[in-house]
């Protein structure tokens, strides 16, 4: 697990997937907001870095150089289009991100009629955006 302490380390890091290949470099990150971990992270791709894809840390790795993610290079590519410009994630966007790594969002109602905006809203795990300030 990578701690506050690294992640304040890995902005500007290139990152690699599981096979060794060069996915981007780390743009922003995000923690969650209750536990107050290190949870995902943005890589910038694409030329000259102009996209951004979230990536999430589970099971990563930072050696203090590069960060190497367990998801491949081209389920990040494929990934869900996020606009970063409103800042900490909206619910639907996030519970998609989860669903598209195929990782446990929150805790879901095994009935789907269950499931309203309002309880998944109550349970989410709640990104939220760490700006980092450097002098």
């Amino acid at each position: 697990m990578i701690g506050q302490r690294e992640a304040l380390r890995m902005f500007g890091c290139e990152v690699f997937d599981p096979a060794g290949q060069r996915i981007g470099i780390v743009g922003q990150l995000f923690i969650d907001d209750d536990t107050e971990q290190p949870a995902w992270i943005t890589v910038q791709t694409g030329l000259f870095g102009t996209n951004e894809s979230f990536v999430p840390l589970d099971g990563a790795a930072f050696d203090g150089d590069t960060l190497t993610v367990s998801v491949g290079k081209e389920a990040v590519r494929l990934a869900p289009h996020v606009d970063l410009e409103q800042g900490d994630l909206p619910l639907a966007t996030e519970r998609a991100l989860y669903r598209y790594y195929g990782m446990t969002y929150g805790v879901e109602p095994e009935d789907e009629s269950e499931q309203s905006d309002e309880y998944v809203e109550s349970v989410r795990l709640r990104l939220r955006r760490w700006v980092a300030a450097t002098r």
